[in-house]
């Protein structure tokens, strides 16, 4: 076993404010939390993106497990 109880997909919503997302989330032990590449890229590929927003992204994705990165390292 990884260690990990959830995987989470594209986290627009989160990162949006979304009530429903955050009630979801909202206790859960980020570190226990993995996302794959395609979601860090879906993420920080939006043409639109600001600063702060890329920042506030990587903040979050920091917190969690990169998938990409933990299978590497094994």
């Amino acid at each position: 076993m990884n260690g990990l109880s959830y995987l989470l997909d594209t986290l627009i919503g989160l990162l949006k404010g979304n009530d429903e997302a955050i009630s979801i989330l909202s206790g859960i032990n980020l570190p226990a939390c993995g996302f794959s590449a395609i979601t860090r890229m879906e993420l920080l590929s939006y043409p639109d993106l600001t600063i702060d927003e890329e920042q506030a992204i990587n903040r979050l994705l920091d917190r969690m497990t990169h998938l990409a990165r933990r299978m590497v390292s094994r």
